[in-house]
């Protein structure tokens, strides 16, 4: 089996449950043809690049699963017929999909009474008077910008 990614956009007129409700068709064909969702990515309501079907807008989302070769082929017959899917895309990613893990609850924190050290402060350098490098580094500028006057005027 093989990991796909599909890409839907739907009318983004649907409500929350028409947006389950679509997903969810798709998950059932890859669900009951040996494939298995491994992530489903929700986007939500993002403009268009270009009017489809007369929408400025789409809701996006994007289905990973490892599935037979067939299913893309399913999926596709279902969403060409399914009037609230806008486009559809299906493609084996050339990545690694990085599928979302509870966190584990982090220990806390074990303070210590170490002692701290302070850390000198950082010199700062006042606005009034320029430091040495950047005196010498305009002298070498004044210097570059008549080399160049030079080679112009000639």
């Amino acid at each position: 089996m093989k990991l796909y990614e599909t890409g839907l956009i739907f009318d983004p007129q649907l409500d929350d449950a028409g947006f389950d409700a679509e997903i969810k068709k798709v998950t059932d064909i890859i669900e009951s043809n040996t494939g298995t969702v491994e992530k489903i990515d929700r986007w939500g309501i993002r403009k268009l690049a270009y009017l489809i079907k007369k929408k400025p807008q789409g809701y996006y989302t994007f289905v990973y699963h490892n599935s037979p070769p067939n299913i893309p082929q399913l999926l596709e017959t279902m969403l060409r017929i399914n009037e609230n899917c806008l486009r559809y895309m299906t493609i084996v990613p050339d990545f690694t999909v990085e599928l979302e893990e509870e966190e584990a609850p982090r220990p806390a924190a074990v303070k210590t009474a170490a002692p701290v050290e302070s850390t000198p402060e950082p010199e700062t350098i006042s606005d009034d008077k320029p430091s040495e490098d950047q005196e010498e580094n305009k002298e070498e500028d004044k210097e570059e910008d008549k080399e160049e006057d030079k080679e112009i005027s000639e």
